[in-house]
C-alpha cells in the first residue's frame, strides 16, 4: 500500500496566540484525518521565520524543509495543502517549488486548492462566517482579506456577493492589497447609516496584519481611519483557522487532490 504524506504550507505566524487559536486546531485535524499516513508543516513567509528564529522559537521550516523530511520519513505520495485563501502570487511559488520534487517521491507529488477555489467552497465559507458573526442592528461586518495580484481577487468578491445574496446587507469587503480598499469600505459604511462596525480577517491566522494594519493605534490603520468618520469600530482576533466549519474545507481539498 502506498504510503502517504501531507504538509500543510501556510504563510504562519510569529505570534504565539495566534498559532495557537488559528493554526494548531487545523494541524491537529489534519492530523487525525490521515492516521496512517505522514505530516509535517511549513511555513512559507520567510520573514516569520527568521523572526522566530531570531526569538529562539521552534517553528515550522520551509516547504522544501517540509519535503525532505517527509521523503526521509519513506513517503511515497505527498499532497501539499495550502493554508491559503486564494490562488494568488504565494500560491504560484508554492506550486513552482512543488514541481521542482517531482519524480521525487514514487507515487508522486500533488498540490491541494486554496480555501476559496469553487463555488460550493464560497458557499461553505460564507454559511461558516454568517455563523460565527450573526448580524448586528446598527453595525457593519467588514471582512478584510489580504489581497493578491490582478485577476485573482475575484473569489472575495464572490464571497461578499453570497452573504449578501444570504441576506447580509451589513456586509462590506475590503482588501490590503488591491481593490476594494479602505476608502471603499468607509464610503459604504457611511453610505448605509452605520455607525458602528466589526472588522474581521480573512487570513487564516490573525497575527501580525491583524494587530498593526487593521486594529492598530497609528492613524493609518483601518479602526483608527473609521474612527476618524465616526465610524465606532472593533476588531475580531481571530483568523479564519479558528472557526470549526472552516477546517474541514481544508481537509476535504487535501483528499481530493490525494485522490487525483
Amino acid at each position: 500500500m502506498t504510503r502517504s504524506g501531507l504538509a500543510l504550507a501556510s504563510y504562519g505566524t510569529a505570534q504565539p496566540d495566534a498559532r495557537q487559536r488559528d493554526i494548531e486546531p487545523l494541524v491537529r485535524e489534519l492530523r487525525e484525518a490521515m492516521p496512517d499516513g505522514l505530516f509535517c508543516e511549513a511555513y512559507l513567509s520567510s520573514p516569520v521565520r527568521r523572526l522566530l528564529e531570531r526569538k529562539g522559537v521552534a517553528a515550522p521550516g520551509t516547504l522544501g524543509d517540509a519535503l525532505s523530511s517527509l521523503l526521509d520519513a519513506g513517503a511515497e505520495r505527498i499532497c501539499v495543502q495550502p493554508g491559503l485563501i486564494v490562488a494568488g502570487s504565494t500560491m504560484g511559488a508554492l506550486l513552482a517549488e512543488a514541481s521542482g520534487w517531482d519524480g521525487r517521491f514514487a507515487d508522486g507529488i500533488v498540490v491541494g486548492k486554496p480555501l476559496l477555489s469553487s463555488p460550493g467552497d464560497i458557499l461553505d465559507v460564507a454559511r461558516a462566517i454568517a455563523e460565527a458573526y450573526p448580524a448586528q442592528t446598527g453595525c457593519g461586518l467588514v471582512l478584510v482579506g489580504h489581497g493578491a495580484a490582478e485577476g485573482t481577487n475575484q473569489p472575495y468578491l464572490a464571497l461578499r456577493d453570497e452573504l449578501r445574496r444570504q441576506g447580509r446587507t451589513d456586509v462590506f469587503l475590503g482588501l490590503l492589497d488591491g481593490e476594494p480598499g479602505i476608502d471603499d469600505v468607509i464610503a459604504g459604511i457611511e453610505g448605509s447609516g452605520f455607525r458602528t462596525a466589526t472588522l474581521v480577517s480573512l487570513m487564516l491566522a490573525a497575527g501580525s496584519h491583524v494587530a498593526r494594519q487593521l486594529g492598530g493605534d497609528a492613524p493609518t490603520s483601518w479602526k483608527s481611519q473609521l474612527n476618524e468618520r465616526g465610524v465606532e469600530t472593533g476588531v475580531a482576533v481571530r483568523g479564519l483557522g479558528s472557526l470549526r466549519e472552516i477546517r474541514p474545507i481544508f481537509q476535504s481539498h487535501a483528499r481530493a487532490a490525494l485522490r487525483s
